[in-house]
């Protein structure tokens, strides 16, 4: 009885060990994931800016709170500022989750 008793125990013991564990990699994966999707909206942002820097090399307006994809609760932003002579430096922020990403680029028009 003692024995199966301990087998019991040892087997729940083993149990609660393998589910903490896959819990602690399934959490460190969503992290992941929340950091990479805010790293790409970041740099969708600043293509934004980009883009809109082609049209208008004088634009500075910016890009406010942009949802992506539509109902994703993710966003992104840039803004577009007058550096050291001709340059702009364009800053893009991603947020995922609650993970916030900010890619800056220094461009010289042409």
């Amino acid at each position: 009885m003692l024995i199966c008793l301990m087998v019991v125990s040892l087997t729940a013991l083993l149990v609660i060990n393998m589910v903490d564990t896959e819990t602690y990699q399934y959490s460190a994966l969503r992290n992941t994931i929340a950091y990479e999707r805010a790293n790409y909206l970041a740099a969708a942002a600043v293509n934004h800016a980009l883009a809109e820097l082609e049209q208008n090399v004088d634009w500075r307006t910016g890009i406010s709170s942009t949802e992506f994809p539509t109902g994703s609760g993710d966003t992104y932003s840039a803004t577009a500022i007058d550096g050291t002579g001709s340059q702009i430096v364009v800053t893009g922020t991603g947020i995922a989750d609650s993970v916030t990403r900010t890619l800056q680029v220094t461009v010289e028009p042409q």
